[in-house]
């Protein structure tokens, strides 16, 4: 079963790495508890193998990943579609706000 795992910031996590303790909300391709548990003793041995080399947090593949991994795009992944997990990432980012330089360019109408 595929397990899409994505970084969050809230206290309140499903896994929570026990090399780094980066915490991750998963979302799973069938909610079945039995495969549940099982996989979720998939993603905490993949959480330790990402240490193997690297003891800092950013030995994870990134802010969102699957177990087993999967080469696509992360959206479009079984875990994603079936699991009900967000469009986008909590943690990115908006653009940056760029501002005209002429004060006057930068009233609202």
């Amino acid at each position: 079963m595929q397990v899409l795992c994505m970084v969050t910031a809230e206290t309140l996590c499903d896994v929570q790495c026990p090399c780094c303790s980066q915490r991750y909300v998963l979302y799973y391709a069938r909610p079945c508890k039995a495969e549940c548990a099982e996989a979720l003793e998939d993603v905490r041995a993949a959480l330790m193998e990402h240490h193997r080399i690297d003891p800092l947090a950013t030995a994870h593949p990134g802010d969102a990943f699957t177990v087993p991994a999967w080469d696509g795009p992360l959206h479009t992944s079984a875990a994603a579609l079936l699991g009900g997990a967000p469009l986008r990432s909590t943690r990115q980012r908006s653009a940056p706000l760029t501002f005209p330089h002429n004060v006057a360019q930068r009233r609202v109408s």
